[in-house]
């Protein structure tokens, strides 16, 4: 009997870490989302002249891409270039790296916050 509810209370209890987990990197990527966001409002607002600079060495990530799909993937070059390459511009891709960027700065900092404390528990 003691077994059972040993068993009962581990299985709930593995849900209950497992929904917990789930809402974590939830409200993570939620933070990422936003700081990705606000980086890139600020530079278009306030650092214009290296906003310029970021979508114009954008633009050469994108005809690198496009390249490389060109060389690896020829027939399909003007069908990507049509429906995922040419619909995204400059911008999009200065968006999509800046939020990798954030994304990964954020993830470092919270996994360096964890060892500390971790660090300071044991």
């Amino acid at each position: 009997m003691s077994q059972d509810r040993s068993l009962t209370a581990s299985f709930f209890l593995g849900i209950v870490t497992t929904i917990m987990a789930i809402a974590g990197f939830a409200v993570l990527l939620v933070i990422e989302l936003v700081a990705a966001m606000l980086a890139y409002i600020y530079l278009a607002i306030y650092n214009t002249e290296l906003f310029g600079y970021l979508v114009r060495e954008a633009r050469q990530v994108l005809d690198v891409f496009s390249t490389q799909f060109e060389t690896f993937f020829p027939d399909s070059a003007n069908a990507a270039y049509a429906t995922l390459l040419g619909e995204l511009g400059p911008k999009s891709i200065l968006l999509l790296l800046i939020g990798l960027a954030v994304g990964a700065l954020i993830r470092l900092a919270f996994w360096m916050i964890t060892r500390i404390f971790r660090a300071f528990a044991a």
